[in-house]
């Protein structure tokens, strides 16, 4: 408790830094706008994701990794009520501005990277502002989406799942499987806070693949437990084609190593 203590002081510390020394020209303020009571929530998900398990199960897409992602990458951070992701879209007089963010596109790149090369690059930056970063505006640190993104992108640095999993001698390897106990073991230990692990699981398959790892923040920013329902492997897809859900019991997972590729991103709509 008291290792999470000096977690959570330090976050606060560094979050208010961050957000003072934001540049100005990329703030809009919106304490002023109205929000919808309906659009209130109870904690925050920060959610990361394991690029190399992304590519190798791309569904529709093409996915390449670049050669600066070498860990654990942001999906998101966002605003939920107990037992679900919401709420959504809080705010669609605020679509997405790459000028707001563009200041931290060497970061975004590397640790918020979009993975699919046949969707614009900025297509999943703009999807979690619009989806959640418009609902997470109420919390003192984010008045703008230059802030979510900023604080987000810090927040991966201070729960950086990568150094966390090492410790306990879990690493990217071809070779080894590893026990979804020892892998909550793990980040429950390191970060004193129990996590959601996610996998993708096959029907039939003897192994499932890490994918995604999230903890949860109070909206002060404090470490809590996520709160979420259980999937069962029974409702995975009958056509056995790979679902990311809840890493399943019993079954060994697979944290597969990086492979990097060149390919192109579709033309995008920003200018870098």
């Amino acid at each position: 408790m008291h290792n999470r203590l000096i977690i959570f002081s330090i976050s606060l510390l560094i979050l208010t830094k961050w957000s003072s020394a934001r540049p100005n020209s990329n703030h809009y303020d919106v304490t002023k706008r109205h929000f919808d009571k309906n659009n209130d929530f109870d904690y925050l998900i920060f959610r990361q994701i394991w690029p190399a398990s992304s590519c190798m199960f791309p569904g529709q897409h093409t996915c390449s990794i670049a050669k600066n992602i070498t860990t654990w990458v942001v999906h998101g951070l966002w605003p939920s009520i107990k037992t679900e992701i919401g709420p959504q879209y809080c705010n669609k007089s605020l679509p997405f501005d790459f000028d707001r963010v563009k200041w931290l596109l060497p970061e975004l790149l590397e640790f918020w990277p979009n993975l699919y090369t046949n969707t614009p690059l900025e297509s999943f930056w703009k999807h979690e502002w619009e989806k959640h970063g418009t609902c997470a505006l109420t919390l003192s640190q984010i008045k703008s989406e230059s802030d979510y993104f900023n604080v987000s992108l810090n927040l991966r640095n201070i729960y950086d799942f990568g150094p966390a999993l090492k410790k306990f001698n879990i690493e990217p390897d071809d070779s080894l499987l590893y026990d979804l106990d020892k892998i909550k073991y793990s980040i429950r230990s390191y970060f004193k806070v129990e996590p959601m692990i996610v996998c993708y699981v096959l029907k039939e398959s003897d192994v499932q693949y890490l994918s995604q790892m999230q903890i949860c923040l109070s909206k002060s920013f404090e470490l809590v437990d996520c709160e979420f329902k259980a999937v069962e492997l029974a409702k995975i897809a009958t056509d056995n084609s790979a679902q990311e859900i809840q890493c399943q019991p019993g079954i060994p997972i697979h944290y597969p190593t990086i492979k990097y590729s060149n390919k192109l991103f579709k033309k995008h709509h920003i200018q870098i």
